[in-house]
């Protein structure tokens, strides 16, 4: 049997859990306490709760917070100078419009005039100010923000500068030229907040930003009901459902009896063989490229057994991608991918070669490390159902050169008990941590999903880069320092292309990550609903939604 067959058929076996099981039964409407609070209250009727079934939230649903699950629901109430839309460039929103010097250091925003926040008080140059300043001062934030990382090296509290009512500066510490993701929905907790709001665990009790709807209820790792936001600066805003709900699951499978019934009008991300098997008479399937968004296997290279790049590299060749897209991802759920952030964007050099599946040659680099009999591994991440999917292949493809994995899966909601306590924090060159805690930045083989950007800035500063706080393999790597600092420098096409070649040809060299493929988001609604969008980052924008 082959890996992707075995694969294919453990999931089949085995891709629910118990706690997968009592979600699929209260789905059906055995459990009475769950179908309840879902209900069945005319969903999706004209003027009425328009049901959108979402990821379960790994972390408090607070700017300073938010990460994994809570992106669905700060996408409803938050408001970002510019947003990332599904084809991946930026539209205004906050900012009118912006401008930069000819050397991308400074960058101007216009702020739009007549912005309100969801509680009617006007939005200021001085909210957004307060905004990008306090995540850098501890004693306003207690040491809590994850948006921090976004601007390590590039930016500091005093490029921050108000320069009338109507503009905001960015001046920074190098060139950037992808700036104004920087400062859009990509970077999600950058939401505008008040001037003095504290941005952590509290915030999500009364969810003040100005995004197009107003939060009503929420219950954490639940459900999030909200209603349009009367002060919206869009005077044109005029959505067909009076209110949206967003329940959460830990299986998007299990949504799929709901939707099927009319209880759910939307899921935001399920797996391929679902939505192929949704009968298309009744339902709408639309997918939404994520860039190097998907699930990104890291070997840490600073502890370990992976220390030796030469074991990366044999790890990588195990892998069978064609075979995984074709027979686990049905074609539909991503594209090939060659172990870098790099291969889904325009400047990605198509000259670089393809890493494919060579066991003769990962059997030889395993002998050449001194491994040739491999070694044992722990796998950590946490439940999920691509993740599971994920975890078995590595599992059964690195056995086949003697690395025998042992999965050791977090099954809380989005992994917030162990994979993604943020313990220890953040990743940075100096001292090591000598020891596997089976969390995200102290495992030695470890599955970590990202959300879509429209340009690779962001993995490449936080994840790519020594310095970057979210680097699960911990590279320390002079020459890939250099090619990421090239390419977010790079103001040309001809550049950014350049300095890609040279990310790509080290990322196969260093092999830090396995990304097989990159992500393509799977949504489904009921045929009726229309008007939905989702972008990369898995945003839902449901401004223009309704009932036909």
């Amino acid at each position: 049997m082959s890996t992707i067959e075995q694969t294919t058929k453990e999931v089949s076996a085995n891709g629910l859990s118990r706690r997968h099981f009592i979600q699929a039964v209260a789905a059906t409407g055995v459990a009475i306490p769950f179908a309840q609070m879902i209900g069945g209250s005319g969903a999706g009727a004209a003027g009425g709760t328009l049901k959108i079934a979402t990821g379960k939230q790994e972390h408090v649903a607070a700017p300073w917070e938010t990460s994994g699950g809570s992106l669905f629901i700060l996408s409803m109430v938050g408001e970002w100078l510019c947003y990332q839309k599904p084809d991946g460039l930026l539209e205004a929103r906050i900012a009118e419009s912006w401008t930069s010097s000819s050397d991308a250091k400074q960058w101007s925003f216009k702020i739009r005039q007549g912005v309100k926040f969801n509680d009617g008080t006007a939005l200021t140059a001085d909210d957004v100010v307060y905004t990008f300043t306090s995540i850098f001062d501890k004693t306003i934030t207690k040491g809590v923000s994850r948006s921090k990382g976004n601007y390590d090296n590039i930016l500091d509290p005093k490029g921050v500068v108000k320069v009338d009512a109507n503009t905001v500066q960015f001046n920074l510490l190098q060139a950037v030229a992808n700036f104004p993701y920087f400062v859009s929905s990509a970077a999600y907790g950058m939401c505008i907040i008040k001037k003095g709001a504290f941005g952590g665990a509290g915030w999500e009790k009364t969810m003040i930003s100005a995004g197009p709807w107003k939060m009503v209820s929420h219950v954490n790792t639940e459900t999030t009901v909200y209603e349009k936001n009367p002060y919206y600066w869009d005077t044109k805003f005029n959505p067909g459902f009076d209110k949206v709900e967003l329940i959460q699951y830990l299986s998007a499978a299990t949504a799929v009896p709901l939707l099927k019934t009319g209880k759910l009008d939307y899921i935001a991300a399920l797996e391929a063989a679902d939505a192929l098997a949704l009968d298309k008479s009744k339902f709408n399937v639309t997918t939404t490229k994520m860039g190097a968004g998907g699930l990104h296997a890291h070997m840490r290279s600073n502890f370990g057994p992976f220390q030796d790049k030469r074991v990366r590299e044999a790890a990588a060749l195990t892998i069978d991608r064609v075979g995984y897209i074709k027979g686990v991802l049905k074609g539909l759920g991503g594209v090939i991918a060659n172990d870098s952030v790099m291969d889904a964007y325009p400047s990605a050099d198509k000259s670089v070669p393809q890493r494919k599946q060579d066991l003769a040659r990962a059997k030889a680099l395993m002998k050449e490390a001194g491994v040739p009999n491999g070694f044992k591994v722990d796998l950590s991440s946490w439940a999920r159902d691509d993740i599971n999917k994920y975890a078995k292949l590595i599992k059964t493809s690195f056995a086949k050169i003697g690395i025998k994995v042992n999965l050791v899966i977090d099954g809380s909601d989005g992994g917030s008990a162990v994979y993604y306590t943020y313990d220890p924090y953040p990743s940075k060159p100096g001292k090591v941590n000598q020891f596997d805690n089976h969390s995200w930045l102290a495992s030695n083989l470890g599955i970590t999903e990202w959300s879509g950007r429209g340009v690779p800035d962001t993995y490449l500063m936080r994840e790519y880069r020594s310095t970057g706080d979210w680097s699960g393999c911990m590279l320390d790597s002079r020459e890939m320092d250099a090619a990421v600092d090239a390419y977010l420098q790079a103001l040309s096409a001809s550049a950014k292309k350049k300095a890609s070649k040279k990310i790509q040809e080290v990322s196969l060299a260093e092999t830090p990550y396995l990304i097989v493929n990159t992500a393509i988001n799977v949504t489904a609604a009921r045929k009726t609903v229309t008007g939905m969008e989702i972008n990369g980052m898995l945003q839902i924008d449901c401004r223009k939604a309704k009932e036909v």
